[in-house]
This record gives C-alpha cells, structure tokens and sequence, in this order.
C-alpha cells in the first residue's frame, strides 16, 4: 500500500538497539479470556518478531496464567510471562495505572508496548503505543458516556507520552496525526494480516461439525464482528430484507459480541420482522472461524468506520466473496478485492448482496482477487516494521516524549 509519510522503515531492526539482547515489555491481557482480534495481534506480532529478532526478549504482562497457557512454552528464553494479579478492584484502570507501572518501576524494560491505546499515566520506561483507530474521537454517539471518557482521555495523553504511536492504516494514521497534533514522524502505519489459519475449508466433515455447532442451515450471508453502533446492522438488515424478498430461504449469520450502547441483535431483528431469517450466534469459537467464512456465500461488512477492519482480509484468505464499505480503510485494505458501497445507502447495499449471489462470474472474479490481496499482507512483515519503530523509539533523541530527558524537564 503506497504511504504518503515518511520514507519506509523496514528492516532497519538488524543492527539497530534490538542486537543488544533487548527487555520489550508488551501489556497482553487481550491474551486472556475470550480470543479477540487484539489478542490475535499480540500474539501473532510477538510469535513473528520473536524468528526475525533471536536477540530481543519479551516480557508479557497477564493477570494470570503463564507461557504454556498462552503459547509461548516453546521460547523460555525468550519469553517471560508475567501474572501481575490485583486482588482488589481487579479493573483495568487498576491494572493499566497503578499496577503495571509500580511492577515496571521495580523491574526496568528498555521498551513498553500497549497494543491497546493506553499507556500507564506514569510509565517509567520508553513506551510504543498502537493506537488501531480513534473512532470514539470521530464518532463519540456511537460509545457509552463511560467509554467515551476513558478513550478518549487516556488515548490522547497516551499518544502524546509515547515516543511513537502505532497504528494499522494510513487512513488512521491521518485521523491520529489530525486530532492530536502529532508530527509525520511520531506516527507509522503498520498494517494487519489474517492469521495463518485463515485458508479455504473443504473439508465436509468440518463444515458440517460447524454449521451443525451454530445451528446454521442452507445458504448464507456472514457479519463478523462485534455488534455496535459503528457496524451498521440496522441498515445491514434492512438491506437484507430486501433481498430475502427475492432469495427466499437464505440466511444471515451475525457473529460477535453485544457491545453497549447497543441493544441484544435481536431486539432489531424481531422489529423488521425477521426472525427465523436472521441467525444470531453471539460470539463464535476462534477455532470455527475459517469455517463459518468458507462455507458463507458472502461475507457483508458496511461498517460505518474501522481502522482496520480484519474480518474482510480474513474472509478473502478463506476464498470468500466480499460486500464491504467504501468509506475510512476499506479502499486501503480491500482495493479491488471487494465490492465496496455506501454503507448509508440501503439500496446500494442491497444491490451489492444481490449482484454477488446471483452473478457467478463477479462471485468467482472476487473470490481470486481476495485470494491474492490477503496474500499480500504477512505478520512478518507486521513484525518487521513493528522492530523497526522499537528502534526508532529506542534510538529517539534526548527530549523526546517518554524519554527520561522529557521527564525531567517536566518535573
């Protein structure tokens, strides 16, 4: 994807202040618990770093657990996992502002890495943060009062603390650099990847196991994602229900979580009056992922914004067609790969889901294209620029926000 920053960094890890047998803290609580898209980047970021820099070692911070729960029992040396428990209000602000920092102040790492917008308020070490997108700044309607608060406060100070902010596309790069004032230079897009178990599933036997788990029938459209305010599923289903007029007995699956403000999935449903049509199976098990999206006839994703936006790479690397938003990262991340519409308007999105079940040559054109364009896209090169802004960071000059220098000179 062409970067209209600064000049491409990677590769420059070799030879740079990760040779030095480098302590990287990383917060992985999304390592616990149920499996997330940010639990995924984590430990496929950690995974791919660790076979392009033998040098470095990480430290992971859990609430509980230890390396073989979480996959890295194969790398002791490289790999320390850290159970930091808070036996009182065991939260995340606890966790994130008092916890990890009083840990960090009596145990130094050379680089601390939030993978999930916040830093600790008083973070003792250099620090990365990923900043995946600054939807709740754009869009504040679209979170609880108590969220908005919280992001958008401790994202903003974050950004501003930390010697480099990571983010996944150029398009929020630029919302970033915009909203909090960041020069070119603090801020780097790294994009995403399907994790390597997204690939096309033949296989009967587990398309049946899968679709027989969810209680799935026939021919069907897939949502994938949490449901909130952002994914749009309001007008997702009116579309649909102008579709099913013409397709009677096809299905739409929505997968994922409720998140507040949002009301159950089904709440909505009942009121267009399509039960029975639509399928909700709230959040499904990683492991039957690469099913559910092999076996879908589309994979529908009008999201209104994303920074990302994951489930569209990971559908095409399971060689299924794609219907997706032609706003925020979609044009970045899909290209021509998906057949992209107004997500606003239902007509379109409608039409969209009509061309691509009854069209078999544009089904076959998007199913190659996505095939191709997910390719495209490796954690090892995700890894590879992640290294190579540790360096940056690691290599800042005095002064530099999160640099002992900045510091003091702020005391």
């Amino acid at each position: 994807m062409a970067r209209d920053g600064p000049p491409d960094i990677a590769g420059l890890s070799r030879g740079g202040r990760l040779s030095r047998a480098t302590l990287i803290g990383i917060d992985a609580r999304s390592l616990t618990g149920q499996a997330t898209g940010v639990g995924r980047y984590v430990k496929n970021l950690v995974r791919h770093m660790l076979a392009l820099e033998p040098a470095a070692r990480f430290r992971l911070y859990v609430p509980v657990g230890d390396a073989a729960s979480l996959g890295f029992a194969d790398v002791p040396g490289q790999v320390e996992v850290v159970a930091l428990r808070t036996p009182v209000l065991d939260n995340v602000f606890v966790w994130s502002h008092l916890r990890l920092p009083a840990h960090l102040a009596r145990n130094p790492v050379d680089l601390l890495h939030s993978p999930f917008y916040t830093l600790p308020a008083f973070c003792p070490s250099a620090a990365v943060v990923t900043i995946h997108d600054i939807t709740f700044e754009l869009h504040p309607e679209w979170f609880t009062r108590r969220a908005r608060v919280a992001l958008r406060g401790f994202a903003a100070s974050s950004a501003r603390k930390a010697r480099h902010v990571l983010t996944v596309s150029e398009c929020s790069r630029r919302d970033i650099m915009s909203a909090y004032g960041l020069p070119m230079g603090r801020v780097t897009a790294v994009p995403l990847a399907p994790d390597p178990v997204f690939t096309p599933v033949a296989d009967p036997a587990v398309l049946t196991a899968v679709m027989k788990r969810y209680d799935i029938q026939g021919e069907y459209l897939l949502h994938l994602g949490s449901i909130t305010p952002r994914r749009n599923i309001a007008r997702l289903l009116e579309a649909f229900a102008s579709v099913l007029r013409s397709r009677p007995g096809l299905t739409l699956v929505l997968a994922g979580r409720v998140e507040p403000p949002s009301p159950p999935a089904e709440v909505e449903v009942q009121r267009k009056g399509l039960t029975g049509a639509v399928k909700v199976i709230g959040y499904a098990r990683p492991e039957d992922l690469p099913a559910l999206y092999s076996a879908a006839a589309a994979v529908v994703y009008p999201s209104l914004y994303e920074g990302f936006g994951l489930p569209v790479l990971e559908a095409m690397a399971c060689g299924t067609p794609v219907l997706a938003s032609d706003t925020s990262c979609f044009p970045e991340v899909a290209g021509e790969a998906a057949l992209l519409v107004d997500p606003l308007d239902v007509r379109a999105l409608a039409a969209g889901m009509t061309a691509i079940l009854a069209d078999p040559d544009l089904r076959q054109r998007l199913c190659r294209a996505g095939l191709a364009r997910s390719a495209a896209f490796s954690w090892q090169r995700t890894a590879r620029e992640t290294l190579a802004v540790y360096d940056r960071a690691l290599s800042a000059a005095p002064g530099t926000p999160g640099s002992r220098s900045a510091k003091e000179a702020g005391a």
